[in-house]
């Protein structure tokens, strides 16, 4: 019992000694209270040691820093010029000073204290390493990396430097020192926030997506109430696509900080891959009320429009993007698309050329460029692109899905087929893209059920595909099942109100049911939404110089559409053919024949086709214009 009790009395005394003794000294407790983020009770103590030695520099110093981290900037810039005023050789106080006034970001002011502090003591190695960080702000890189050199030799285990140098290497681009550096600083202090962000992003950057995901959860837990530690969890969650999550993360920084432009920026881009296209605007044009040359915010409303088919707007906010920055890729690829659809192919040619400079490797650019090829009647360039797509050996399930790509665009639909149909048996959430490359491929070879089937299967899995109902109503209109494809135009344009296309098609089914009124009106509608394609003014052209109504015929009016037709398309064969029908409607039966012959020496006709333009060759030989009247 005695032994139990000394040992229990023993224990007592241990337990005693261990219990922590607050500091006496206010310094100290302001201090704890700093490492502690507890920036109220740093205030409480180091005014404490104001009080008690009010000419001591150092104590203001103390104070300020805390105040700063509280977020009481004006106090915090009153006892740095207090410190200052007791002592103006001091290079601490100007240090600080600096930092205070950088948190408002007025950079020239705060490189002049911290030079200030640095000239005092040339040796004051987080003065250089503060510089070196406004100096990156500035893009003054050079000046930047002295900087940052001379902190780290006057320092070498100085983990906030080694964050600094790489976080310059990161927007320099130089991601490999970037990674060193970043890694270096913490190894030296892991409960620093600062490095996990730009590191986060290169593993994004290189697609190391769950180390990204990793250092983006560290930073959100060490620095919660840092708007930009969510901004870069968003950015971690969209390289693997999960935009609803990024979007959460997005929100949550809007509410630590709803004056950030690149927090709305992120939210349009997460709108944006979620095809909410009308808030990807909303949110980008925030962001541009908050900063007016924000190039990335242009680029994806610019996106955004395109999506919706508002083509000039569209073009008007791609340039601004490229404007501001030359090498923004997507905004090219975006703007040369917008070109495309307005069948303007040197113009598409030249920024999609432009993108490939950017960036070699980009497929879609390159398809784009093969694309826009084919319709400049560039065959041999078009082709070469398009092998040089197919050249690759697929790894994943997504480069198989975009050989196929290449393969349909090259006329190779036998291998599209077995690539797409590889790529969605990889990963079913491909299905419904690669479905939509098999039905069009089939469709070119003439398999028409195989596409229907194909089409059908890609409805089933995404009802919202614009693109999908498009094909099923081509694919019926070959069919002749010409009600049913009217009700695929019906969907489409539910789907897609503002784009013209589906109205196009629209227009085109119609008049196979012998509403020809009907088809007009579509295309007079489709001309006041902006429709100023070639297929605008060739499926005009042809319902005009072909309709089985007298009433709706006019040749002079087809002759004038089909004359712009040409000149946006002249290499485009299906033009041909109407061409060759609007001149039979003139009377001009030796230019229609001319025109349908060469439209018959495409090699790529499907026997269906080539059977009705030997039919439509036959009239204008006879000298009669073609009528196509309704199921035709």
């Amino acid at each position: 019992m005695a032994t139990s009790a000394v040992l229990l009395l023993f224990s007592s005394v241990l337990t005693l000694a261990a219990e922590p003794t607050p500091p006496e000294n206010p310094t100290e407790r302001g201090d704890a209270a700093m490492n502690a983020s507890k920036w109220d009770e740093a205030v409480k103590a180091y005014t404490e040691a104001i009080e008690r030695e009010p000419q001591k520099a150092g104590n203001y110093l103390d104070r300020a820093a805390a105040q700063d981290a509280a977020g009481d900037i004006e106090k915090a810039l009153a006892d740095a010029n207090k410190a200052i005023e007791l002592d103006p050789k001091n290079s601490l106080a100007y240090d600080v000073r600096g930092w205070v006034k950088y948190t408002k970001r007025p950079n020239a002011e705060t490189i002049a204290d911290l030079t200030k502090a640095i000239e005092l003591n040339p040796k004051n190695a987080r003065a250089l390493n503060r510089r070196a960080r406004v100096f990156t702000d500035e893009n003054r890189y050079k000046e930047a990396l002295a900087d940052v050199e001379k902190a780290i030799g006057l320092a070498e285990d100085y983990a906030d430097a080694y964050t600094t140098r790489g976080r310059l290497f990161y927007v320099q681009g130089t991601y490999r020192k970037a990674i060193v550096d970043l890694s270096t600083a913490i190894g030296f202090d892991p409960q620093q926030p600062r490095p996990y962000g730009p590191r986060s992003r290169i593993w994004s950057i290189w697609k190391e997506h769950k180390r990204a995901l990793e250092d983006a959860e560290q930073l959100v837990r060490l620095d919660p109430k840092n708007y930009y530690a969510f901004l870069v969890r968003a950015y971690a969650q969209d390289g693997v696509n999960k935009f609803d999550a990024a979007l959460a993360d997005a929100e949550e920084a809007r509410k630590i900080n709803d004056k950030a432009a690149d927090v709305y920026a992120e939210k349009a881009f997460c709108f944006f891959y979620l095809k909410k296209y009308d808030e990807a605007i909303a949110e980008a044009t925030n962001a541009i009320r908050l900063q007016e040359r924000f190039s990335e915010a242009y680029q994806t409303r610019g996106n955004a429009l395109l999506a919706k088919s508002q083509l000039d707007p569209a073009i008007a906010d791609l340039s601004l993007a490229i404007r501001l920055n030359q090498r923004d890729l997507q905004a090219l690829i975006g703007r040369g698309s917008a070109y495309y659809q307005l069948s303007q192919f040197a113009r598409a040619l030249a920024d999609f050329d432009a993108a490939l400079k950017v960036d070699p490797a980009s497929f879609e650019a390159r398809l784009r460029r093969a694309d826009t090829y084919k319709q400049l009647g560039q065959l041999d360039k078009a082709s070469a692109d398009f092998k040089q797509l197919a050249s690759s050996k697929p790894e994943r399930p997504d480069a198989f899905f975009r050989r196929a790509l290449a393969y349909e665009g090259d006329g190779q639909f036998d291998a599209a087929i077995a690539d797409a149909s590889k790529a969605m048996a990889l990963d079913e959430k491909l299905a419904p893209a690669s479905l939509l490359i098999m039905a069009s491929a089939k469709l070119k070879k003439g398999d028409l059920n195989g596409a229907l089937a194909d089409v059908d299967k890609a409805i089933a899995l995404d009802a919202k595909n614009t693109t999908a109902f498009q094909i099923r109503a081509g694919v019926k209109h070959r069919l002749k099942r010409f009600d049913e494809a009217v009700q695929d135009c019906q969907k489409a344009m539910e789907l897609a109100p503002t784009d013209p296309m589906p109205r196009l098609n629209y227009a085109y089914a119609l008049s196979r049911i012998g509403d020809y009124a009907g088809a007009k009106r579509e295309l007079e509608e489709a001309e006041r939404m902006g429709s100023r394609s070639a297929w605008f003014y060739n499926n005009l052209a042809w319902l005009l110089s072909t309709a089985d109504d007298d009433k709706i015929r006019d040749g002079a009016k087809a002759a004038e559409a089909i004359k712009e037709a040409i000149e946006l398309m002249p290499n485009e064969g299906r033009i041909w053919d109407t061409q060759a029908a609007v001149c039979a409607e003139q009377g001009q039966f030796d230019e229609a024949v001319k025109w349908e012959k060469r439209y018959l020496g495409l090699k790529l006709l499907t026997s269906e086709q080539r059977k009705d333009a030997q039919r439509r060759l036959e009239f204008y030989q006879k000298r009669q214009p073609y009528r196509q009247g309704p199921g035709e």
